[in-house]
C-alpha cells in the first residue's frame, strides 16, 4: 500500500515524490536534533525547517507545470 503512494496515476514511480518524503522526513529529523542537541530556541527551529523543507516543496510544486511543457508551451 505505500509503495502505491510512491507510483503517478499511470503507474510509473515518482523520483520527485520519494525525493520530497526522504527530504522532509530528513529535514524534520535535523529540526529535532537541533532542539534537543543544540538547545535552539523555537524561532530557530522554525527557521531552519522552513529553510531545509523549502527546497523540497518548491521541487514538487515545480514538478508538475515542468512536465506539461511541450516544445515551449505550457499547457493547462
Amino acid at each position: 500500500m505505500a509503495a502505491e503512494f510512491f507510483q503517478e496515476a499511470n503507474g510509473a514511480k515518482s523520483s520527485t515524490r520519494v525525493i520530497f518524503v526522504i527530504g522532509v522526513l530528513w529535514a524534520i529529523a535535523m529540526t529535532t536534533l537541533g532542539f534537543v542537541m543544540l538547545h535552539w530556541a523555537v524561532g530557530e527551529g522554525v527557521a531552519f525547517f522552513t529553510a531545509s523543507s523549502a527546497v523540497f516543496i518548491g521541487l514538487k510544486l515545480g514538478q508538475k507545470p515542468m512536465e506539461a511543457k511541450t516544445n515551449g508551451q505550457v499547457t493547462p
